[in-house]
């Protein structure tokens, strides 16, 4: 049986799959190597950060501690633990009472340690209520809308003067969620949202790429 001939557009249709199959095991490639690697980097880079600021901090005789990577990471782990167990006892509590007084009395420094202290107080509050409600507001313009974080419906102190009961929303620019703006809006602008903060997060952090059944694919 003579050899069956191929046409110059069937060699171009297989060129052009291949070139579309390797350019597609690239791309999965990346999407699945990538987000390990940015993961480790980003780890190493904290560690390693904290590391060198703990170092000369260390007691002379127990260098050995940071010898190894991470070790200045558990050091400092396990002192805010005991500095945080100390803080409980009736000694604790007062050398914090008259460290607080002390810094009462410092212009400047007391804003910023007074600001400082409240929030941190609320992050790692265990019963704390911020961001634990992703909503949707109306912002910038009428008819857009974008993810919002409630972070205090008690602001009777800020809006008094406005005669109508608002609630804080923190809304965080993409892709950096650290920079966004504090809006005072009614409970009626506000449209919750079904999925948790953390899940809401991601839209913002991924630009709006992340879908739900991508959360699942990478759960599993």
């Amino acid at each position: 049986m003579p050899p069956t001939s191929v046409s110059p557009e069937q060699q171009t249709a297989r060129r052009f799959n291949l070139l579309a199959w390797l350019r597609n095991s690239f791309l999965a490639g990346v999407a699945l190597v990538l987000p390990f690697v940015v993961t480790v980097a980003l780890i190493w880079i904290v560690v390693t950060f904290i590391d060198t600021r703990v170092e000369p901090l260390v007691p002379r005789g127990f260098e050995f501690l940071t010898r190894f990577p991470g070790g200045g990471l558990l050091l400092a782990v396990a002192t805010l633990t005991l500095v945080g167990a100390l803080a409980g006892n009736l000694v604790g509590r007062w050398i914090v009472s008259t460290a607080d007084s002390g810094i009462a009395n410092l212009p400047l420094v007391r804003t910023i340690y007074g600001g400082a202290k409240q929030v941190f107080r609320q992050v790692a509050a265990p019963e704390r209520t911020s961001f634990k409600q992703a909503v949707l507001v109306e912002f910038p313009l009428p008819g857009s809308y974008t993810i919002g974080f409630i972070t205090n419906e008690n602001t009777a102190e800020v809006v008094q003067d406005i005669g109508e009961d608002l609630i804080a929303v923190y809304v965080p620019q993409a892709p950096i969620p650290t920079s966004g703006f504090l809006l005072y809006l009614p409970r009626n602008a506000l449209k919750p949202l079904s999925i948790p903060p953390d899940e809401a997060l991601k839209r913002v952090i991924s630009l709006g790429i992340i879908r739900k059944e991508d959360d699942v694919i990478a759960a599993k």
